[in-house]
């Protein structure tokens, strides 16, 4: 990814890139292959790609909320563990202020709540989880309903944090937002990346 975006940015230095993958290239060809004519081919792939659209788009957020601290707290997936979220939500009430998040997956069932609920879900479902995980925050990105349709919009905004270097825990997405799920430790940074953004969009 890394190399299509300098490719078709235009900073790419080809010769040292062909260099770089002339090896690999070697291998799946079975013959050599002279860095000049890796090259030649590196230009002209870069002149079909710029006639296609960019794969990252420029994404307008609209607001950005954030939670912590967080906890990841993990279950095998069971028919008695999803009969236990279902009284769960009958029988404890989530303030609009706490952040509570389920994904039920084939063999996991995963939950993402504020802190302060943590001992709640664990009285609750009274099962030794499989993992426990805190010391976590969400950064949730909103953007234009009009974005839902357009490809490479979820992509492009995972592409700000992951060239951060920055450890995406868990993601979160609904019809209009996209919420990060990472460290603590984390939390000033992504927050700031996307608050940077906001600004220059504004």
């Amino acid at each position: 990814m890394e190399a299509y975006y300098a490719l078709t940015s235009g900073y790419m230095n080809m010769s040292s890139y062909a260099q770089h993958i002339r090896p690999a290239v070697e291998t799946l060809c079975k013959k050599q292959v002279a860095v000049n004519s890796l090259v030649v081919s590196l230009s002209r792939l870069r002149e079909e790609l710029k006639k296609e659209k960019s794969l990252v788009r420029e994404v307008a957020i609209t607001n950005i909320t954030t939670r912590l601290p967080l906890s990841e707290i993990i279950y095998e997936n069971t028919n008695t563990l999803t009969g236990k979220l279902e009284s769960f939500h009958k029988n404890i009430a989530i303030a609009r202020e706490n952040f509570f998040t389920t994904t039920i997956g084939t063999s996991e069932l995963n939950i993402v709540c504020s802190s302060a609920l943590e001992n709640k879900v664990l009285n609750h479902f009274n099962i030794k989880p499989k993992f426990i995980a805190n010391g976590l925050a969400a950064v949730g990105i909103s953007f234009d309903p009009k974005h839902f349709n357009i490809p490479n919009t979820l992509f492009s905004l995972i592409l700000i944090v992951a060239r951060a270097r920055i450890n995406i825990a868990e993601i979160v997405s609904t019809y209009t937002e996209l919420t990060f799920i990472i460290a603590e430790k984390d939390f000033s940074k992504t927050a700031a990346l996307f608050s940077e953004l906001h600004k220059k969009q504004k």
